[in-house]
């Protein structure tokens, strides 16, 4: 559990999240070093383990600042707008969200694919309370639709969003087509795979 600390112990906190985020995002947890940590920020071991109570305490703080964020991002209600125009609001919202959060997207990808499963602290504090407000809104749109659907709708258009985010720009545009806008293009494609999905007309 992360200590509470002065302003210049938040600083140095801060430096810490911000120097392990893509040395875990690159290396993976087992491949980055508490050293190595340490070394990047600036700090000892000792300052680590103070602020963190070591290398896991620290892996969960910086997958909980995504969340944290994600969650803040998400309004407790939905802005007044026609089903389209909702639509494409929500569309812009995860594009945004995704493009901002690519590192943390790539750290998120990579714990899977090294451990084969989610961080514990992912599952068991933040993939509830955030499926089950996707959810609600998905109802707004297909009230009809059991629990399974509006989680594997959720879940389908978290994957390809989150896809999107990570490629890198130049090979993207070609595989693409060759877009002129890049951003533009992904931005119209996602509002219409949520709307053509939802039955938005």
């Amino acid at each position: 559990m992360a200590r509470t600390v002065g302003s210049v112990g938040e600083n140095t906190r801060k430096r810490i999240l911000d120097e392990a985020l893509p040395l875990f995002a690159r290396y993976g947890y087992a491949g980055t070093s508490t050293r190595t940590l340490a070394s990047a920020a600036e700090v000892n071991v000792a300052t680590l383990a103070y602020h963190f109570e070591g290398k896991e305490g620290l892996y969960n703080a910086v997958v909980q600042r995504m969340h944290e964020d994600l969650a803040k991002r998400i309004p407790a209600d939905m802005p007044a707008l026609a089903p389209r125009e909702l639509s494409a609001w929500l569309a812009e919202k995860a594009w945004l969200f995704a493009r901002e959060h690519q590192v943390h997207i790539r750290l998120l990808i990579r714990n899977v694919l090294d451990s084969g499963r989610h961080a514990d602290v992912v599952m068991d504090r933040w993939t509830g309370p955030l499926m089950d407000r996707a959810e609600e809104i998905v109802v707004l749109f297909r009230p009809e639709w059991d629990r399974v659907r509006r989680r594997l709708f959720v879940l389908s258009l978290m994957h390809v969003v989150v896809r999107f985010a990570i490629e890198d720009p130049e090979q993207f545009r070609a595989m693409a087509g060759g877009p002129e806008d890049l951003d533009d293009a992904v931005r119209s494609w996602i509002t219409e795979m949520i709307q053509v999905l939802l039955g938005v007309s």
